[in-house]
């Protein structure tokens, strides 16, 4: 049996009994950034495009 199953709590019939498990002592990562703090690394403006592929791709 590994170490990670030991911790978990069991009950009589040796089932594992969720909200009971033991503290990890894991490292943990690193906490999430609030939104607003997050770098924009997605953003494309029509400019990035030469004019004649957005000409050419309007539904027009």
């Amino acid at each position: 049996m590994s170490e990670d199953t030991r911790k978990v709590a069991r009950g009589p019939l040796g089932d594992a009994r969720p909200g009971h498990e033991a503290e990890d002592d894991r490292p943990k990562g690193k906490p999430s950034e609030k939104v607003e703090d997050r770098p924009n690394v997605g953003t494309v403006k029509p400019e990035d495009y030469p004019a004649g592929d957005r000409d050419s791709a309007r539904p027009d």
